[in-house]
């Protein structure tokens, strides 16, 4: 065989659709094979191919896509594509070359020979003949059902009555006997026109009942009021994570200065059977380290029930964020309650992806410190005794201590007001390389519990210096530089070659830490204060510092990222084993792979765009 043949054959050896065959066969078959180079953009498959031909990519890309034009699958290396025998002409199938490809045709006659003469390789081609029809039948499925799940409807989709309210001056007893009858457990109080506040059943019980008041005094006595209120167009999820992080139940849905519906938890978890809300309370009436472990256990199942209901990225992340706040806000509140009330104002901050909220159950712990000065010794002493417990009993619920040191155990990240202050203006003033890796991670500091007033004007006023300093720019663009996509030279995936994690990917640092930083370098042009990349890109798209297209992409760049994450880490928690950050290429689909590549591709772009900025300014 000569040297070309042979090659030939060795990558039929590596497609799963032809190594089924006998290598006798194989031997013989690259003398069947033709081999045709198609341009981008050229329709596929070509209008002279017959039915049955099979043709298997060698190099480059084809999309495949509906009578809608929705993307069904993506040819790439390796994958081969069986012309229907029959087309159906209610579900066609179009496909078009989107990069110059090459491939080995074998020709309808001899693909149906084999498949006469070989059972397993006829069971490969009919799969590959009818998948693009079975995703064009299964797209048409689920477009039906789109827009119905609480990820994806508004708040006002789902109130179906006007609220009932009552006059703060009405009595309790009058309270209770209009939510019976109008069999709701809430009402919401209206002063005139005006919303003033609202009295649940729980109020009812907990603050008349059990505290011994009369039923004639005023319903105003018992109510709620400094409202959280949301909007007919609020996302649904958004007033779901709303409901999570107050830990409220109830909440006025508003047209104007006017409310025009009451939704509650209820409502939303019957609408979606995410346990979010149900998490975060039975988190809020845990009074031990050990019934805090039980449930946190169930922040698993919260991850695979979101992937498995189509949640984005941004969804997700808010939502699993949302539960580890408030398990460090109640393990806050158990140190307090074990040392004592802290001897001056404090705000416990969190960073990383948990400071961006961002996180999958795959994380470990980003935190830091910041308490009010004092000369007084003993008032470091308080603040390690309640860093200690609190990182110990983040570790017992699943989320295991920072290997990087990023915790307030360690005294780099727990610091005075004034210390905090001298530290941002020391990296912002004196940028190096170890500088501006620590700034990257205050910047993405957010205050959990505590009080807020002595972190955010902090924030703010450092990034109002970073405006003004070149050299921390640039050093923040060239360390978010450092680390390239792995993406190799023909666009194949450069995978870990060798240890536990070889032939797999790290979606994580070679990918969404990628895009977050490039964030954050735009954020820190445009003089943005929002810390989500999402939000970070757009503010950026907004401010002009990024073109419109690059946004996009970017957003979806990250999207695609995190979404494969998650379902990896789902499959893995399926499966009884540990989720991580590590994907093995051939565990994807043929699109799924395409996407990934897409996603590097895009980040890849993006740092070439930005080092020729650096370049052309003189300061890479």
């Amino acid at each position: 065989m000569d040297a070309e043949l042979q090659e030939i054959r060795d990558f039929l050896l590596t497609s799963p659709d032809y190594a089924v065959l006998p290598e006798p066969v194989l031997d013989r078959l690259p003398k069947s094979l033709s081999v045709r180079y198609l341009r981008r953009g050229s329709p596929f498959p070509p209008a002279e191919s017959e039915a049955a031909d099979l043709w298997l990519v060698r190099a480059g890309a084809v999309d495949l896509r509906d009578s809608e034009d929705e993307l069904l699958d993506k040819l790439g290396e390796g994958d081969i594509f069986a012309v229907p025998e029959d087309v159906d002409p209610l579900n066609p199938v179009a496909g078009r070359v989107v990069e110059d490809a090459l491939f080995y045709l074998l020709p309808g006659r001899d693909a149906r020979e084999l498949r006469q003469q070989h059972p397993a390789f006829a069971e490969r081609f009919d799969r590959a003949s009818r998948r693009p029809v079975e995703r064009a039948l299964a797209a048409r499925r689920t477009g039906g059902n789109r827009g119905h799940g609480v990820l994806t409807v508004s708040v006002g989709e789902l109130v179906t009555r006007p609220p009932i309210t009552i006059a703060p001056e009405s009595t309790i007893r009058a309270a209770a006997e209009r939510m019976t009858e109008q069999e709701v457990s809430a009402l919401i109080v209206m002063s005139g026109d005006e919303l003033v506040g609202i009295v649940t059943d729980h109020d009812l019980r907990k603050r008349c009942l059990a505290a011994g008041r009369s039923r004639q005094e005023p319903v105003g006595n018992i109510m709620s009021g400094g409202l959280q209120t949301v909007t007919r167009e609020t996302p649904a999820f958004e007033a779901l994570l709303l409901m999570s992080r107050q830990d409220i139940h109830h909440l006025p849905v508003m047209s104007g200065r006017q409310p025009v519906g009451l939704i509650s938890t209820t409502d939303l978890i019957r609408h979606q059977g995410t346990n979010a809300v149900y998490l975060v309370r039975d988190i809020r009436r845990c009074e031990s380290v050990e019934s805090l472990s039980q449930v946190a256990g169930s922040l698993r199942e919260l991850q695979i029930q979101l992937v498995q209901s189509g949640a984005t990225a941004f969804h997700l992340g808010q939502a699993v964020t949302a539960v580890i706040d408030a398990l460090t806000r109640r393990l806050l509140k158990l140190a307090e309650a074990r040392f004592g009330p802290p001897p001056v104002p404090y705000a416990w901050l969190a960073c990383g992806s948990q400071g961006r909220r961002e996180q999958s159950v795959h994380t470990d712990q980003d935190n830091a410190l910041i308490h009010g000065d004092s000369k007084d010794g003993e008032v470091d002493a308080y603040f390690t005794r309640m860093a200690e417990f609190v990182t110990d009993g983040l570790d017992a619920c699943g989320l295991p201590h920072c290997p990087g040191g990023v915790t307030p155990r360690n005294a780099d990240w727990r610091r005075s007001v004034s210390g905090w202050r001298k530290e941002f203006s020391r990296v912002t003033y004196t940028p190096d390389r170890k500088r501006a890796m620590l700034a990257a991670h205050y910047f993405d500091l957010r205050v959990v519990h505590g009080d807020a007033a002595l972190f955010d004007p902090l924030r703010s006023e450092a990034l109002t210096m970073v405006g003004g300093q070149p050299p921390f720019l640039a050093q923040m663009a060239r360390n978010a530089l450092r680390r390239s996509p792995p993406l190799g030279f023909f666009r194949q995936l450069v995978l870990v070659p060798s240890g536990e994690q070889a032939d797999t990917l790290d979606v994580k640092k070679q990918g969404l830490l990628l895009v977050s930083s490039l964030a954050q370098v735009y954020a820190f042009q445009a003089g943005l204060t929002g810390m989500h990349t999402l939000d970070r890109l757009a503010g950026a798209v907004h401010a002009g510092v990024i073109t419109r297209d690059a946004g996009e992409n970017l957003c979806d760049a990250y999207e695609t990222l995190f979404t494969l994450r998650a379902r990896h880490q789902v499959d893995q928690m399926k499966a009884g084993e540990e989720p991580d950050n590590h994907i093995p290429p051939k565990t994807l689909s043929a699109l799924e792979r395409a996407h990934l590549k897409d996603a590097f591709a895009v980040i890849g772009t993006m740092q070439k765009n930005l080092r020729s900025r650096l370049a052309a300014t003189g300061t890479l």
